[in-house]
């Protein structure tokens, strides 16, 4: 690792492979435990295993090992869905259970696969029959569930001894391959009611998971008046809403989501923005022959950031994941409605131009 990497405050930096169990539990015993560390604390997926195993090791403040692998592992939260709030969830087969698979087709709206312990919209796909989804290579490793119209919303939530607190619900907004192209606080879809059942229907599956303390990002739908639950994670959402959170609540979510072991905890403020977005730009496969100007304004809005990640003459692959994105932009505004329409006006697919090189 290069060393101007590192952050001012690091006094001493380990490397191993925090993914290999026997790897996390020697580093905890050999390496953690005679410095004594108050916490160990991961606010990235991949990482919320490990803190958990090596919490346990040291007996530092965390979430229960159990609890996390039944919130990352997407077929282990359905089934104790099912045991426990079964009207927070969908029909659904585990992997490898072929009868249940079948009993999903046929489907009005298709059935989604998805990888049971997979992140970033990566390595999510429809499919319209059990013939297509037993066609899948490493078809044991998806979960499959039947699709569920709706208005998309994420919840960012604060635990402390089994009382939940909601810290701030976003509107989500997705393309191709369900890949996530915006995120809207407060969301401009919700009216009073429906908030209501949101926000309710995010304590009743945290109490069912078991989840007592911490942070949680919760994926739901609403269609005709019923939620449903997506997925959930005890961390803060990705894809900048944190930012989100702070411009609108006053909160530092980071700052929260990290140091809750140590007794932070969200203290609202007054944010800077009635409203904001985080808006992600895609385009077409291909070699990129113009990328738009910034814009100089946005009307009845303001553009708080603007960044582009590639360049006229590079490659923009197909849109498989949220690291297929292409760029993103955040918008405030005095309303959801108004950053909505500045989100519209920026033409967010319409910022890189590509041109199809395959003949």
């Amino acid at each position: 690792m290069r060393p101007e990497i590192l952050r001012d405050d690091v006094d001493e930096l380990f490397s191993f492979d925090y993914r290999d169990e026997s790897a996390a539990r020697s580093f905890a015993a050999q390496v953690l435990q005679p410095r004594r560390p108050a916490a160990v604390v991961s606010v990235t997926e991949d990482g919320l295993e490990p803190a958990a195993l090596m919490s346990g090791i040291l007996g530092t403040p965390a979430v229960p090992l159990a609890v996390v692998r039944a919130m990352r592992d997407k077929a282990k939260m359905r089934r104790v869905l099912l045991e426990r709030a079964p009207h927070l969830s969908v029909p659904f087969a585990g992997p490898g259970d072929d009868k249940a698979l079948e009993r999903l087709f046929p489907s009005a709206y298709g059935v989604i696969a998805k990888p049971v312990s997979g992140t970033a919209s990566s390595g999510i796909l429809l499919v319209r029959s059990a013939e297509e989804a037993q066609a899948l290579p490493a078809r044991d490793q998806y979960l499959f569930e039947a699709f569920v119209p709706g208005a998309e919303f994420s919840v960012e939530s604060f635990s402390v001894d089994g009382v939940h607190e909601i810290v701030a619900v976003a509107e989500k907004s997705t393309g191709g391959g369900f890949v996530e192209t915006a995120h809207l606080m407060p969301p401009a879809a919700l009216d009073g009611t429906a908030r209501v059942q949101v926000e309710q229907a995010t304590r009743e599956l945290l109490d069912a998971l078991e989840l007592r303390d911490g942070p949680a990002h919760t994926e739901l739908k609403v269609h005709d008046g019923t939620v449903r639950v997506i997925e959930t994670h005890n961390r803060p959402g990705g894809d900048g809403i944190a930012d989100l959170v702070a411009l609108t609540t006053g909160i530092d979510w980071r700052r929260v989501s990290l140091g809750w072991p140590l007794g932070v905890r969200p203290t609202r403020g007054t944010g800077t923005a009635a409203a904001a977005a985080n808006v992600f730009f895609t385009a077409p496969p291909g070699r990129v022959t113009a990328i738009a100007d910034r814009p100089a304004t946005l009307p009845g809005a303001d553009l708080a950031r603007w960044e582009v990640d590639v360049v006229v003459g590079g490659r923009v692959g197909e849109l498989h994941s949220s690291g297929d994105r292409v760029g993103m932009a955040t918008v405030t505004g005095p309303s959801s409605e108004a950053c909505r329409r500045a989100v519209a006006e920026l033409g967010p697919d319409t910022i890189v131009t590509t041109e199809d090189t395959v003949q």
